[in-house]
């Protein structure tokens, strides 16, 4: 399988759409139900503890500068060890973006196109999901380009019609809430939007072309996702007030809802709708990557894009049934997801670099 060539400025595009994805519109809610009108604490505390594991992130990136993730298991736990492992990952992978999946359906469902069924909504977008699987990784982030700085504009002018909505008594009082909240609010953050990255970054990380410039678009890729949601959180909590936005499904998606500029511009609300898409179609993507290099690495397959269709068709149906209710969702995101998440994002990376050096001990006896 051939290796396909990809630049610093690309990843740190991605790492950006990937960490916002679906935070756009369920991290302000959660965050604002625990958190109060100090939900902006966490998500700075978050963007710091972000960093850092980027560094952990891409130290392991540098050590095994010419090997994916999949090849690191290999080498660090052994052949048949790695390749469990990494069969373990890909089914990971394949449950969280079926995950997503079900998000585009279930938001476009109730929110836009509510006669549409939720099935032929999923099937239009794994349609195009499967379509950038097998153009190729450089035709996907290349896309991902091209539509990075229209998301900027966009977003720059959601924020900025929402100022004469803003009231700064909404903030306070500042640093009523207590540490045991705002760690939840932390962990929650981290779980949704860094942490993942290692699983989903870690298989192409080797393809940058250079790896000591692919460090730095890394975490300059956190360190702009963060700010974004940091001021999405707070324009929420703004013009919402905390206690609407911690009840809302979709705080940014009712916060364009309340834009009326000289009762001329309104209901704009389709805007933060496209770029929920947009970043959450970046986001599947990457977890159907991840999910095809894992399973071709594991099986020894010449080319991914084989798997594409079938594993396509495995994930639009598992969106359909992956939450039976929203009760379930709820549970699954919060004792669940969570740990899962921990695991691989801190025990599983912490371990490849344990395992690395106890090898690099070994070998030099």
């Amino acid at each position: 399988m051939g290796k396909e060539s990809i630049t610093p400025r690309q990843l740190m595009i991605i790492v950006i759409l990937y960490s916002i994805g679906t935070a756009i519109l369920v991290i302000p809610a959660s965050i604002a139900a625990d958190a109060k009108q100090d939900a902006w604490i966490p998500l700075v505390l978050s963007i710091g503890l972000g960093a850092i594991l980027t560094l952990l992130y891409t130290a392991v990136a540098k050590k095994y500068a010419v090997s994916s993730l999949f090849e690191i298991n290999d080498l660090v736990f052994g052949k048949w060890l790695g390749r469990m492992i990494t069969l373990g990952l890909s089914f990971l992978t394949l449950i969280f973006g079926a995950q997503d999946v079900f998000y585009v359906g279930h938001f476009m469902s109730n929110q836009i196109m509510p006669s549409t069924p939720i099935q032929a909504i999923n099937i239009l977008f794994m349609l195009v999901v499967i379509m950038g699987a097998k153009l190729g990784l450089v035709v996907f982030l290349r896309t991902a380009e091209i539509f990075f700085p229209w998301l900027i504009l966009l977003f720059a002018l959601f924020m900025t019609m929402n100022i004469p909505n803003m009231d700064t008594n909404n903030l306070l009082p500042i640093g009523e809430a207590t540490a045991i909240p705002i760690t939840r609010c932390v962990i929650r953050i981290l779980c949704f939007t860094y942490i993942p990255l290692f699983i989903t970054i870690g298989p192409i990380i080797n393809q940058v072309s250079n790896v000591q410039r692919a460090a730095k678009g890394y975490l300059v890729g956190v360190v702009i996702s963060g700010l974004v949601l940091l001021l999405l959180v707070v324009s929420s909590v703004l013009v919402l007030g905390p206690d609407t936005t911690a009840m809302e499904s979709f705080p940014s998606y009712a916060l364009a809802q309340r834009i009326s500029i000289g009762n001329f511009l309104q209901r704009i609300e389709v805007v933060v709708a496209f770029l929920w898409l947009v970043s959450i179609f970046f986001k599947t993507s990457m977890y159907f990557h991840a999910t095809l290099r894992g399973l071709a690495h594991a099986f020894q397959l010449r080319d991914y894009k084989s798997l594409c269709t079938p594993i396509g068709l495995i994930v639009t149906v598992l969106a359909l049934v992956v939450y039976p209710n929203g009760a379930y969702e709820q549970k699954w995101d919060n004792h669940t997801y969570i740990p899962l998440a921990l695991l691989i994002g801190i025990v599983y990376p912490l371990c490849v670099v344990l395992m690395g050096w106890v090898r690099g001990q070994l070998a030099t006896k």
